[in-house]
Order: structure tokens, then C-alpha cells, then sequence
């Protein structure tokens, strides 16, 4: 299998975003991949103008200079794979930052869905049937 080369130290100097994301020690790459696991499973759930947001958050917080490219009209798949896209490229701060705001706007929960097969007995409609043959 081929493996690219180590970046020699000097050329790694020129580069601090290059240089910070070379020198991350275990625990910090596991836990690196676990978050961006968890900011991609979880921006699923998100509605789509909070998407957009979190991509432009994901967008400044990227690692090279330059001012960050404004987010363009996308469709909700596209939005969905440029978050998967920018995860990969993100250095471990970025990454907190997203879970960050993942977490502030996640739903809390809703309330339960009216079970409509059941009656006031509480027996479901189908087990009655069952039963009445």
C-alpha cells in the first residue's frame, strides 16, 4: 500500500495549520474522529437552514488563510455531503466548535404521536380482531 512521505520540519514550519494538525497525540485523533462521527450523524437531524449555518461555522473554521468562501445555494443532499466534506478537513478545534453548535441546536425531543390503533380498552385494534375470530 502507498503511503505519502512525512513533510520535512521546515516546510511544516511554513504552515501552522499543517504543523497543529501533524502533532496531535492519540488520544487527541480519537477523539478527533469520534466527534466528527458524532457532528455527522447528528447534523442529519438538523433543519436545513441550521445545516447551512453549520457549514458556514465549518467553512471559517477551516485551517488555511484567506477569507472563507460564502456558502452557495445548495440543494439539502449537497448541504449534507459538504458538512461530510469539510469534517474531514477540519483540525480538532473546528471540529469542538461544530459539535458545539450541533449540540446547542439539537432537538430536545417531541412529544409522543397519538397512537391511533388503540381504544379506550387499550388493546390495539389488530389484537381485537385477533382475538374475535
Amino acid at each position: 500500500m502507498w503511503a505519502p512521505e512525512r513533510m520535512p520540519i521546515a516546510e511544516m514550519e511554513e504552515s501552522s495549520a499543517t504543523y497543529s494538525t501533524m502533532h496531535l497525540s492519540g488520544s487527541e485523533i480519537r477523539r478527533l474522529r469520534e466527534v466528527r462521527e458524532q457532528v455527522k450523524i447528528a447534523s442529519l437531524a438538523l433543519p436545513m437552514p441550521l445545516q447551512r449555518k453549520l457549514l458556514e461555522l465549518m467553512e471559517q473554521a477551516r485551517p488555511w488563510t484567506g477569507t472563507p468562501q460564502p456558502v452557495p445555494e445548495m440543494t439539502r443532499g449537497e448541504v449534507i455531503r459538504a458538512i461530510r466534506w469539510r469534517l474531514g478537513t477540519l483540525p480538532l478545534d473546528g471540529v469542538l466548535a461544530a459539535a458545539r453548535f450541533v449540540a446547542q441546536h439539537r432537538r430536545r425531543g417531541r412529544p409522543a404521536a397519538p397512537d391511533k390503533g388503540r381504544r379506550a380498552t387499550g388493546v390495539p385494534s389488530r389484537l381485537r380482531r385477533a382475538r374475535s375470530r
